[in-house]
């Protein structure tokens, strides 16, 4: 009597995989491209800050109503209330955002705001003056870059900050607005916007000049 063969068990069949090898350099040489291609790239910071803000708006009224809306509808407003060029107008998660150079409002080193930039302030004063926006808490920060400063008023950079927010507070209040709205901080230099090194630490000039700011939050 001849005896039964065991089954053989199944032959598992495996999928040639090779192909991913040439696969992921591909990938290798793409990402090495992008990357020559954006370290050779020359990148107009102003149009991206512009950008930013646009994008900031965008966002804004795609959220809809409630207080994404506010924010969208100030935003509307003071780009109509003609606050000059030096003003950027955006938003942050707290509210709606104006800025401005303190290198342009203030005298160096001090907290005396240059004469030509007193009419900006009233605009803005007229433009948080509107009925719609009486309630909105305001809020003005006063930020400098990390080098230190010591001079007969001001011996480091958060006097100089906190007095630079103070005097803009005082502009606003002489031009109609409730003193009981108003937050004045300094900041000094530890809440920059951009990279004061790069990534040698080497100081970036044009960086340290963009974070000598004043900002004024109105919180939606």
């Amino acid at each position: 009597m001849s005896r039964k063969k065991h089954d053989e068990a199944p032959h598992e069949e495996h999928a040639d995989e090779t192909w991913l090898i040439p696969y992921s350099d591909l990938l290798t040489l793409l990402l090495a491209l992008f990357i020559v291609l954006f370290a050779s790239s020359s990148i107009d910071k102003a149009k991206v800050e512009q950008m930013g803000y646009a994008f900031a708006a965008a966002f804004s009224s795609g959220m809809g109503s409630g207080e994404s809306g506010k924010i969208q509808n100030f935003i509307k407003d003071a780009q109509e209330a003609d606050l000059g060029k030096d003003v950027g107008i955006g938003s942050d998660s707290k509210g709606a955002l104006l800025e401005i150079s303190s290198l342009k409002l203030f005298k160096d080193g001090s907290a005396v705001i240059n004469p030509e930039y007193i009419s900006t302030l009233k605009r803005i004063a007229a433009l948080l003056d509107r009925s719609k926006y009486k309630r909105c808490r305001i809020v003005i920060e006063g930020h400098t870059d990390d080098r230190p400063i010591k001079n007969e008023d001001y011996p480091s950079n958060w006097e100089l900050s906190t007095a630079r927010a103070g005097a803009v507070v005082r502009e606003l209040t002489k031009a109609g607005l409730k003193e009981t709205r108003f937050q004045a901080i300094g900041m000094a230099g530890i809440a920059p916007k951009h990279p004061n090194y790069n990534s040698l630490g080497e100081p970036i000039p044009y960086n340290r000049e963009r974070n000598n700011r004043l900002n004024i939050r109105i919180e939606m």
